[in-house]
């Protein structure tokens, strides 16, 4: 995964759509909510906006500090941006929504458009490329992996150096990207076209190498080539998943007692229904609960084989937005944003709107002014 890299998948509106699975054994300890009253607020440093549009946001920010984001003041109008040294500065109109940026200053991102969404590659040196696919995720490489139009459907593609290679599919198969590791392993979906031969899969020694039985869906992988996501028990019931090599990893078995669990964390028969979001290199994946009888989520951790729920964060519900290399993660809920490092909260300061975080631990998205606009904003 990028460690700058936004989640960008939400539980409410994806977690139904995983497939039918047969549950593994995992032993995985467990530990309970250990998210403490927050310190802070931290108070945002407003990057500004460009000049006559309302709403402004950051998108991504690499460990060198430069920001990239866009503002729009209505629909299939976006204009991007980068920041850097305190110095907004407006993006040619053939980049209008970046929303990846690499420590060498490299850029990926859209031309949103009502039908189809071309993407586009900015060089360090200010160059900007059409690499014939739309992006989803780049690395500290330079490779941007997306996906692309091809006759009858669509292809992954991978760009790296003015050069995009075709990842192609299996007869009878589309496939599209889902992101790429620092280390240059590729995630990506192959469908069929009647999407009963749907699979997830990993691109090795060039071809795609589905995932070890059971499937699910996959949406992060690491330099490990580890791979999240979640999927369905038998009894129908959404679980956190962890393929590893050759195997599945059940990362939510129902076996907590209630003697492990603090005021505010989920019942043992409600943890069934929960994601795993993103993995960093350090193998911390960061997930959510959600409860479909309180609409009530929690924001889970494993690290190093163990399960520690953190809470809501004193608000009704919380869901992770951002993981970095750290273990920091950024959090929003019904009260406000946080950044949760090593068990101490920080509170965002101002009508907080993060998106993203980098290794320095340094959060960026937006705020939202009295005058009803937002400006781009950041968070040390």
């Amino acid at each position: 995964m990028s460690a700058v890299r936004a989640i960008r998948v939400s539980v409410a509106a994806t977690v139904m759509t995983a497939v039918t699975m047969t549950v593994t054994g995992a032993v995985l300890s467990t530990g309970v909510a250990v998210a403490a009253a927050p310190d802070g607020p931290v108070q945002p440093v407003d990057l500004g906006a460009l000049p006559g549009l309302t709403h402004n946001s950051a998108a991504s920010i690499n460990d060198r500090g430069d920001v990239v984001g866009s503002g729009y003041s209505s629909s299939f109008d976006s204009h991007g941006f980068r920041w850097s040294r305190g110095v907004l500065t407006a993006l040619p109109d053939t980049a209008r929504a970046p929303f990846l940026i690499n420590d060498g200053g490299q850029i990926a991102g859209s031309l949103p458009g009502r039908f189809s969404s071309p993407g586009f590659v900015i060089r360090p040196d200010g160059t900007v490329v059409d690499p014939g696919f739309t992006p989803v995720d780049q690395n500290e490489r330079g490779q941007v992996v997306g996906t692309g139009p091809v006759a009858g459907g669509t292809h992954a593609m991978s760009w790296n150096d003015g050069r995009t290679v075709d990842l192609g599919a299996p007869a009878g198969h589309t496939s599209a990207a889902v992101a790429v590791s620092a280390n240059g392993w590729i995630l990506g979906e192959v469908r069929s076209q009647d999407h009963l031969d749907d699979y997830f899969a990993r691109w090795v020694h060039g071809r795609w190498v589905p995932l070890p039985s059971p499937n699910g869906r996959a949406v992060d992988i690491n330099d490990r080539g580890d791979v999240v996501g979640w999927a369905t028990t038998p009894a129908g019931t959404t679980h956190a998943m962890l393929w590893q090599r050759d195997r599945a990893v059940d990362l939510a078995p129902a076996d907590r007692a209630p003697a492990d669990r603090t005021p505010g964390a989920a019942a043992p028969d409600r943890i069934a229904l929960s994601e795993a979001l993103a993995i960093n290199d350090a193998g911390q994946i960061v997930g959510s609960t959600f409860d479909p009888v309180t609409d009530a989520g929690h924001v889970l951790l494993w690290d190093q084989g163990r399960r520690t729920d953190l809470g809501t964060f004193g608000g009704s519900f919380a869901r992770p937005l951002a993981l970095n290399d750290r273990g920091d993660i950024v959090v929003e809920t019904s009260t406000g944003s946080f950044r949760w490092r090593h068990g101490r909260t920080v509170q965002l300061g101002g009508s907080a709107e993060p998106v993203a975080i980098n290794n320095l631990g340094q959060v960026v998205g937006s705020v939202l002014r009295p005058d009803g606009t937002s400006h781009a904003a950041l968070w040390n």
